[in-house]
């Protein structure tokens, strides 16, 4: 199946695709491990910064290896690019969606930008993926002990505007704002603005993807509603850093003079599957 084709299929069974991200090939078989036991299709993801680490090139292979292995399909996807520069390197990389991140432009020069990444992506290829942004997504992929969670109305991602951002650009995926955030809040919830979300279905149209950034700390019944009102793709990174942190914590702490890394990322592994598996069953809406 193409990314698009799995897409297609996804928002047609009423449920959506998780977006892991990885920076590290034993948190990437985690992944594909909980999609391989619970038979979904999968979309992997690399940051900038965690491309950076582990390699666009290396991460294409692996992924590569993985689908071969296993049958699954899954798509390697750029998150949050930051320039033409980066989207062309991922996709000379082998990577099949790639998502270009203007919201911290103004409109204008956010719509000029994300056109101009398409234009590029589809003169190569129309089967890969791009996905653009449009409205501003506080926070970052961390644990925020402290700090509120403070969504104004000015951040979130204005109906007309989709559309039209929609049309000028050519985008397939959107990536929007509707009370999510990146991380996890521990003194306040997420609450999603489900009447804005389907205003923005509408105005967009069904041709067009949407997507859920922040997947982490939204409550499991927003994020079922979310995805009955069309959101096809939810991103997750926070809760699997976490739970790898907390595993690779627990392994040092258990056996302290150990030094093999394949004995202590056991649990962390063992951890991250178990979130991936967990998000899985949501988004299938179990």
């Amino acid at each position: 199946m193409t990314p698009k084709e799995v897409l297609k299929q996804a928002r047609k069974d009423g449920r959506a695709i998780g977006s892991f991200n990885f920076s590290t090939a034993e948190v990437l078989r985690a992944i594909v491990e909980a999609g391989k036991k619970l038979e979904s299709p999968l979309i992997v993801s690399t940051s900038e910064g965690e491309a950076d680490f582990v390699g666009l090139a290396q991460a294409a292979a692996l992924v590569d290896s993985w689908q071969g292995e296993t049958g699954l399909p899954i798509i390697l996807n750029l998150d949050h690019g930051q320039s033409l520069e980066k989207i062309k390197e991922a996709i000379s990389a082998g990577y099949r969606a790639v998502h270009f991140d203007g919201s911290h432009f103004a409109y204008e020069e956010n719509l000029q930008k994300t056109k101009e990444a398409v234009e590029y992506v589809k003169s190569l290829n129309e089967e890969i993926i791009v996905e653009g942004e449009l409205g501003y997504l506080r926070g970052s992929s961390s644990l925020h002990e402290e700090e509120l969670l403070e969504i104004e109305e000015k951040d979130l991602t204005d109906p007309s505007q989709a559309k039209e951002f929609v049309e000028k650009t050519g985008i397939d995926s959107l990536a929007m704002v509707i009370g999510n955030a990146h991380g996890v809040f521990v003194k306040s919830v997420e609450k999603l603005h489900l009447l804005r979300l389907e205003e923005i279905a509408r105005a967009v149209g069904e041709e067009t993807f949407l997507v859920l950034h922040g997947g982490s700390g939204i409550p499991a019944d927003d994020v079922k509603k979310a995805i009955k009102a069309g959101i096809v793709k939810v991103n997750v990174n926070t809760e699997m850093r976490l739970a790898w942190r907390q595993g690779v914590e627990k392994s040092l702490t258990d056996d302290p003079k150990q030094a093999a890394p394949y004995k202590l990322l056991k649990t962390s592994f063992e951890e991250v599957k178990k979130v991936v598996e967990e998000k899985i069953k949501l988004f299938n809406g179990k």
